[in-house]
C-alpha cells in the first residue's frame, strides 16, 4: 500500500505544483474532484474540492474533512434517497503526457467495512469518451452560478442547479444528472465508464444511524482486460449529512471504551474513546436479548479522531441499554 502511495505522488507531482489552493467552480482546473449530489427531484449540488493530489498525497488513515458545502445547499435536495458520487479526470494538458485520461472515481460499498472490488481499467481511448462526459458538469455548474446566478445558496465552490439539462440556465455545460445517466439512462457517463460510481442513501438514512462509504480509486488507462485501478482510500457520508475522506486506511479502528455515562433531562450523555480511523455508533436497546450488539439499533455516529468523544440519546425511556461499536 504504502509503496503505490510514494508512486503516487511521484506521477502527480507536476499536478501538485500548479494546485496550490483549493479549486473552485467559477475557475475549474482539470484534475480538480468533483463531488456531486442528486436525488430526482428540483436541484442536483456540485462541489469542487480543489486537486486530487490533496487526496493521493494524504497520510495513511488521514481524515479529511469535507467542508466545501454547507447545510443549507445539502438540505435543499436532504439525505434520504440521496444519490452521490466523486469523480475526475486528466486530460492531455497534464504532464507527463503518459496519464492523459486517467480517471478518478468512487465505487460504493455494498457492506461498510468491506472494501469493494477494484474498478477494472480500459483503454485509453476509451477513457477518453468517459472524461468528455465528465467535462461538462463543472461548465454547468459554471453557467449557474456565474452566468445565471440560479440560487442565492451557491459558493464558488458548491453549485446548485436544475435538475434539468433542458433549462435555460445552461449555457456551456450539462447538469450533472444528464452527464451521469446519458441519454439513454445508464448510471456510467454515457456507457463509457466501466464502474458505476453512484452511491444511494436509504430512505431513513437521516434516523438510521450507520454512515455510508464509497471507496475511491485512481485508473490509469490500462489494456481493458487485465488491469485495474488502485484504491486510495474511501469518502464517508455521515447522517448528519457531513462527509469525510479517509486515505488510505490500513488499520482497522480501536474498541472503544466507555468513560462515562449521565443521564439528565431525557438526554443520556455517552463518553468514550476512539482510534484515528473508523467510524464509532452509539446503539441502544430496553430489550436485552440474545443479539449481537451490532445488531441493537443505531441511534448516531461519530468518526474516530483519536480523542474521547461524547454521543447523546434524547428518550423518555428511562430503563435503556447502550453500547459503543467500531466499524
Amino acid at each position: 500500500m504504502l509503496n503505490k502511495k510514494v508512486g503516487l505522488i511521484a506521477l502527480l507531482v507536476s499536478l501538485s505544483a500548479g494546485h496550490l489552493f483549493a479549486g473552485t467552480l467559477s475557475s475549474y482546473s482539470i484534475g480538480d474532484v468533483l463531488l456531486c449530489f442528486r436525488i430526482g427531484g428540483t436541484n442536483d449540488l456540485v462541489v469542487d474540492l480543489g486537486p486530487v493530489s490533496t487526496f493521493t498525497n494524504a497520510a495513511p488513515n488521514q481524515r479529511i474533512p469535507i467542508t466545501q458545502y454547507n447545510g443549507n445547499q445539502l438540505a435543499t435536495l436532504g439525505t434520504n434517497n440521496l444519490i452521490w458520487s466523486v469523480f475526475t479526470w486528466f486530460n492531455s494538458t497534464v504532464t507527463p503526457a503518459g496519464i492523459q485520461w486517467t480517471l478518478f472515481a468512487s465505487n460504493p460499498r455494498t457492506s461498510l467495512n468491506t472494501q469493494t472490488e477494484p474498478v477494472q481499467t480500459d483503454t485509453q481511448s476509451s477513457q477518453h469518451q468517459a472524461a468528455n462526459f465528465m467535462v461538462p458538469v463543472p461548465k454547468g455548474a459554471f453557467d449557474n452560478f456565474v452566468t445565471t446566478n440560479y440560487s442565492t445558496l451557491s459558493t464558488a465552490t458548491a453549485v446548485l442547479e436544475p435538475d434539468n439539462n433542458n433549462a435555460s440556465s445552461y449555457k456551456t455545460g450539462q447538469s450533472y444528472v444528464f452527464a451521469i445517466t446519458s441519454v439513454d439512462g445508464y448510471e456510467n457517463f454515457g456507457d463509457q465508464y466501466q464502474g458505476l460510481p453512484e452511491n444511494t442513501t436509504p430512505f431513513n438514512f437521516t434516523t438510521g444511524g450507520t454512515v455510508q462509504r464509497s471507496d475511491f480509486y485512481i485508473l490509469p488507462p490500462g489494456d481493458g482486460f487485465t488491469t485495474y485501478g488502485t484504491f486510495l482510500g474511501y469518502f464517508e457520508l455521515n447522517t448528519n449529512g457531513l462527509m469525510t475522506y479517509v486515505a488510505y486506511p490500513v488499520a482497522a479502528p480501536t474498541v472503544p471504551v466507555i468513560q462515562s455515562f449521565i443521564r439528565s433531562n431525557n438526554i443520556s450523555y455517552v463518553k468514550f474513546t476512539t482510534g484515528s480511523s473508523g467510524s464509532y455508533t452509539l446503539r441502544g436497546t430496553n430489550v436485552l436479548t440474545h443479539a449481537a450488539v451490532t445488531n441493537w439499533p443505531a441511534i448516531t455516529s461519530t468518526p474516530g479522531n483519536g480523542s474521547v468523544n461524547t454521543l447523546q440519546d434524547t428518550t423518555s425511556v428511562s430503563n435503556k441499554f447502550y453500547v459503543i461499536t467500531a466499524q
